[in-house]
């Protein structure tokens, strides 16, 4: 004979560990489904089983809803950090962005996709189910960094291979050395029907990136010096997409570094069926105001520091 104690283990690892259902217990033990359902209760009650709900990304809806709102987003999604270091905030919202993006992905999907660490955790955390005739194509050029794997051409190839999908290139770099080499490329018929394809994409996957000096410039590394971002810093750049600034207002910045971004446009962003903008912590602030402000994204994941920080400074 076993003693309650005893049952109620016997009980508890049939249902949670064995997987039967409280009638199958029930006959092994000569009880009813209620009796069955009381021991598995008196289990929990004496701490014999132990539930806990392990879910690490949990979102703020205060602040998701308080962005949508100020910010007439479709949908925000914001992490609660909880002390969690960059790297770690950074792969939480991936995950989030993932769900968010699989969502969104149907056959003759066309995605356009940037580049960035952000973009780079969102990819990582997919693990689709299915197949998706899906075209995944870059929006601006190559940034040529030490880094290939955060790099617009790897995360095109590794999103559609994950789908099973097409993806292209688009092999010219994010910034030339004048206005008229970029116009010379915009025509050539490579680069043209690449970009006219991104433009009609139906998803846009892309970062938010911030001049502060707390925050990584590496998109510039081997484009812009310090001199020249300190330049920018001082015309009122708050933050870029698409590898051109724009001010704390969202107002695109009228400067040459601008015109020389090859790419389909941040311009091209306020007209675009859904665009999903990844960023995240305090430092990121002004950038993602000015993007908000400037109509260029209409969802939104980021982190609470973040998000908080946005709507301090609005």
């Amino acid at each position: 004979m076993f003693d309650h104690d005893d049952l109620l283990v016997r009980v508890a690892r049939d249902y949670y560990e064995g997987r039967l259902t409280q009638d199958e217990i029930g006959r092994r033990i000569s009880a009813s489904r209620s009796t069955v359902s009381r021991l598995l209760q008196q289990a929990q009650d004496r701490g014999i089983v132990k539930i806990a709900i392990n879910y690490p990304w949990e979102r703020s809806r205060d602040l998701e809803q308080r962005l949508v709102e100020k910010f007439h987003l479709r949908e925000a999604h914001v992490l609660l950090g909880k002390g969690r270091n960059e790297d770690e905030v950074r792969q939480g919202m991936g995950v989030l962005a993932a769900r968010l993006l699989d969502q969104e992905i149907k056959d003759r999907t066309i995605l356009g996709i940037s580049y960035g660490r952000s973009l780079a955790c969102t990819i990582a955390a997919l693990s689709p189910n299915r197949k998706a005739a899906l075209t995944v194509v870059p929006i601006i050029g190559a940034l040529g960094s030490e880094n290939p794997l955060i790099d617009g051409p790897e995360l095109a190839r590794r999103l559609a291979e994950m789908y099973g999908g097409e993806f292209r290139y688009l092999p010219v770099p994010l910034l030339v050395d004048d206005i008229r080499t970029r116009d010379a490329l915009l025509q050539s018929p490579q680069v043209f029907d690449i970009l006219a394809l991104a433009r009609k994409a139906h998803i846009v996957l892309l970062g938010i990136g911030a001049l502060g000096p707390e925050v990584s410039s590496m998109i510039w590394s081997g484009y812009l010096n310090e001199r020249e971002l300190a330049w920018v810093r001082e015309q009122g750049a708050a933050g870029h997409m698409c590898g051109q600034f724009f001010d704390i207002q969202g107002q695109f910045l009228d400067i040459e570094t601008n015109r020389r971004a090859v790419g389909i446009g941040i311009k091209t962003l306020t007209n675009m069926p859904l665009v999903i903008a990844v960023a995240g912590g305090a430092a990121k602030g002004e950038a993602i105001l000015g993007a908000l402000r400037g109509r260029y994204l209409n969802v939104l994941v980021t982190d609470d520091a973040a998000a908080t920080a946005v709507l301090a400074i609005a």
